[in-house]
């Protein structure tokens, strides 16, 4: 009896300390992940080893030229020193998608945002200073011959920028003999002289010191996509948009020729994004408060809000 006693009280001794050990719940614990090995919450995507997202998720940044005053698309915000607009919200998608779950906390922490303005946009591709441009950046066939584009993400069209109590100036017809501002190396500088050769522009580097030329009187109207106008007015209710759209633009992520495998898998990103219905939340997040209306994805012609 005294054996059998002794043998069943060892047993249960075990019994409770592997209990102990388990917390109580009489499970075993999980095993602990390998020293080194990421858990399976920062598990980042597999890309082929000769892929450009491969080489940007290995360096642990993705570089990003947009711009940092152009409301409502690019903007430094100067409180916070935080990039924010639609731009830089469709790249953060593109961060997450390189670098996984690690980068949906905080995408920023894997950006590095390249200040750029219409003029710089193709140089600092081609200096490989940016791995993508984000920044209004129009897909057109001059363009394309020295850089790529992902697929449209974005659309929108040209139009006049005048002040709200300006009654002569209703169109792109009527700038002739008149000052007209835009950004130097944007197609608006085209358009404009495409569509009305006696208009008189006034170029400087972004939209900002535009509408400040316009309030001080130094241009009679801005010009630009209606979308960038939409930014200006909210800046200064005493200005107005007029006519209509006398071009289509098209804006694109643009990219260093040779990537081949990289261009697809940005516009699988832009595809998913219009898909899930985020593309629509990032539209009415930023565009929605300055245009007034809602749109599921770039092709959309939108509906009230």
């Amino acid at each position: 009896m005294r054996s059998s006693f002794v043998r069943v009280t060892a047993l249960t001794a075990a019994a409770a300390i592997l209990a102990a050990a388990c917390g109580g719940t009489g499970s075993a614990p999980s095993p602990a992940p390998a020293t080194g090995q990421p858990t399976p919450a920062a598990t980042k995507p597999q890309f082929e080893l000769a892929s450009y997202q491969y080489s940007i998720q290995t360096k642990g940044k993705l570089r990003v030229g947009t711009r940092e005053d152009n409301v409502p698309f690019g903007l430094k915000n100067p409180a916070t020193s935080k990039f924010e607009g639609f731009d830089v919200d469709i790249v953060r998608e593109f961060a997450i998608a390189i670098f996984g779950n690690e980068a949906k906390a905080d995408p920023d922490k894997f950006i590095e945002y390249v200040p750029v303005v219409s003029a710089t946009r193709i140089p600092t591709l081609k200096d490989n200073k940016a791995d993508v441009i984000a920044a209004t950046f129009t897909i057109n066939d001059e363009r394309l011959k020295e850089i790529d584009f992902s697929t449209v993400y974005f659309r929108t069209g040209q139009k006049v920028m005048v002040k709200k109590d300006n009654a002569t100036i209703k169109s792109v017809a009527d700038l002739k003999d008149k000052t007209v501002c835009t950004a130097k190396g944007s197609t608006s500088e085209k358009n404009i002289a495409a569509k009305n050769k006696d208009a008189k522009l006034l170029l400087l580097d972004s939209y900002a010191p535009c509408l400040i030329a316009l309030q001080q009187g130094q241009a009679d109207a801005i010009s630009t996509d209606e979308t960038i106008l939409f930014g200006l007015v909210k800046q200064d209710p005493n200005t107005k948009i007029v006519g209509d759209y006398f071009s289509d633009e098209p804006y694109g992520i643009g990219v260093n020729k040779g990537r081949t495998v990289f261009v697809p898998f940005l516009n699988k990103v832009i595809a998913d994004m219009i898909a899930s219905g985020r593309w629509a939340e990032i539209y009415k997040k930023h565009i929605t408060p300055v245009s007034g209306d809602l749109k599921d994805g770039p092709h959309d012609k939108g509906r009230s809000n």
